[in-house]
């Protein structure tokens, strides 16, 4: 067991909804703002892919090492490859220690690339986009 509830996953995703919603306010109306923070989000590292990184990481130093050094190593890069299936069925418990340090999903980043390009009209000429979207609320403040 992780040690963490549903109700701490929760709290989190309150905290990254309210985050973007603030981050929204901040652009709303503002062309050039809008440009930046989507620029940063197209530099912005999901928590996915950070995870994927690490795990190559240590797969790759973990198999040079068992090689050159123990063979009893390579059972690191094996611990990871089974992280990442975890991961995949989202019951890694390294998770929400890499949430609280401000990683997001891809999903979140995404959810607020579309939210700004709402708010910059690029989605204005699309009947879909004209309709009430669940991105209105996080533009409310609370």
């Amino acid at each position: 067991m992780t040690g963490h509830s549903l109700a701490d996953f929760r709290v989190m995703d309150r905290r990254v909804e309210a985050a973007i919603g603030a981050r929204l306010r901040q652009c709303a109306g503002n062309r050039r703002r809008i440009e930046q923070r989507l620029r940063e989000l197209d530099e912005e590292w999901d928590l996915e892919s950070v995870l994927e990184a690490n795990a190559s990481l240590v797969a790759s130093l973990g198999t040079v090492v068992g090689a050159v050094v123990n063979r009893r190593l390579p059972s690191v890069p094996m611990s990871w490859s089974a992280a990442l299936v975890r991961l995949a069925a989202s019951r890694l418990p390294l998770a929400p220690v890499l949430r609280r340090m401000g990683l997001r999903t891809s999903r979140e980043i995404e959810i607020e690339r579309v939210a700004l390009r709402l708010l910059r009209g690029d989605l204005a000429s699309d009947p879909a986009a004209r309709r009430r979207s669940p991105l209105d609320d996080l533009l409310v403040r609370h």
